[in-house]
């Protein structure tokens, strides 16, 4: 009997030196911010904390509708600084607010021009603070951005601020960018970084005739390293989706003679940039293939012609936006990488140690497009196209019989 006694008292001892969790707290006595806004004006820098109601994202994952309005709480903070602005929000909550969970932050254009690539500085020294959340930009009111809410009464997770990826890939236009990538890009002497603009549409939606405020990516800062930003909008960035590489799925009209002959939805890129030194210039020939889905087929149009068509016009989409990239002194496809990669003396030599852009207008030298359009959806293709340089050597032979 003495050594099972023996055994329950070792026993006994050496659970009650055991480690348990003495320091645990429930999570709903805690406040989980989510998004993080901020702003600067005054001389006094602004942040808006954007907190949920966990019982309804609750109900969206099992399935079920909200029949209500789904909660979001916004804090707002002051300060000279950034973490005096913090703790001026901890004077009220009312319990413990933690950061470890944010998934997007938010810039307003005030705070980008001000402060910049610092506030980054500022925000990464804090352990909490991950790399991988989504930042953007905004000329918004900050607040408005941080209440709006997805379709269906569901929560503000549910929106591009915080999971913009599937937007993006039904249609990739302006790409998110995660803070990690806008650091490399920014610290990148040959880079141009790139902060999406993220606003408010209040047209395009309504719930029984009244408008609703859906987020929408509205245009793109590029920033140099030295700190010069330029805005371009939705609309001026027709051409820049083709050269990103996590382009899935753009629109493309086919038309000519103001006819629109059919829609196109092109993706995935494969982008080869070759840099050429002449001089004190340097020139590209770029060549680029993309894969393409015909969904829509408005007109009668040979199939070798109606992709020709598209060629075309994603080379001169891609020309017009660099151009006027280089009007606003940025180059918009960042082709002096490919520069500073091959040969980093010639682009410290060109660039004046990376003072000024490497790009002109007529620093695309050779553009080859190449679309390919597998697919047709339920229907067959009308006819079999050509390869490229079939088709180029069909054109070359016509216009020779035409002149004999």
């Amino acid at each position: 009997m003495r050594r099972p006694i023996a055994i329950a008292i070792l026993l006994i001892f050496c659970s009650t030196s055991l480690c348990g969790c003495w320091s645990a707290s429930d999570v709903e006595s805690k406040s989980y911010v989510k998004a993080l806004g901020i702003d600067y004006h005054d001389h006094q820098f602004i942040v808006y904390a954007q907190m949920l109601d966990f019982s309804n994202i609750a109900k969206s994952e099992t399935g079920g509708k909200n029949s209500s309005t789904p909660t979001t709480y916004i804090g707002r903070g002051k300060g000279s600084t950034l973490n005096n602005a913090v703790n001026d929000l901890y004077r009220s909550a009312q319990i413990p607010i933690t950061w470890g969970h944010i998934s997007a932050i938010i810039l307003s254009e005030r705070a980008l021009k001000t402060k910049g690539i610092k506030m980054i500085d500022m925000l990464n020294r804090y352990p909490e603070v991950r790399y991988n959340l989504w930042i953007y930009a905004t000329k918004d009111p900050m607040e408005e951005l941080l209440a709006a809410f997805s379709l269906f009464n569901m929560s503000s997770l549910y929106t591009i601020l915080h999971n913009p990826l599937p937007n993006y890939n039904q249609h990739s236009v302006i790409p998110p960018i995660e803070m990690f990538r806008y650091i490399a890009d920014y610290n990148e002497p040959a880079m141009t970084a790139s902060l999406p603009i993220i606003g408010i549409n209040r047209v395009m939606w309504k719930d029984t005739g009244k408008p609703l405020e859906m987020l929408t990516m509205a245009g793109i800062y590029f920033i140099a390293t030295n700190g010069d930003m330029s805005f371009f909008s939705h609309t001026k960035l027709s051409g820049y989706q083709w050269m990103q590489k996590g382009t899935n799925r753009a629109p493309l009209t086919v038309e000519k003679d103001g006819i629109e002959y059919a829609n196109l939805s092109i993706g995935r890129p494969k982008i080869k940039i070759k840099p050429i030194v002449e001089g004190d210039e340097v020139y590209f020939d770029i060549n680029l293939k993309l894969l393409g889905a015909m969904y829509e087929y408005n007109e009668p149009l040979n199939y070798n012609e109606m992709v020709e068509l598209a060629e075309q016009k994603v080379s001169r989409q891609i020309r017009d936006v660099l151009l006027e990239g280089v009007k606003n002194g940025v180059d918009i496809f960042s082709l002096g990488k490919s520069l500073w990669h091959e040969d980093v003396k010639e682009w410290k030599r060109i660039s004046q140690n990376g003072n000024k852009i490497v790009v002109k207008d007529n620093s695309i030298r050779h553009l080859n497009v190449d679309i390919e359009i597998p697919y047709n959806g339920k229907y067959k293709r009308i006819s079999t196209p050509l390869p490229k340089e079939e088709r180029a050597l069909q054109k070359e032979n016509a216009s020779g019989d035409s002149t004999d």
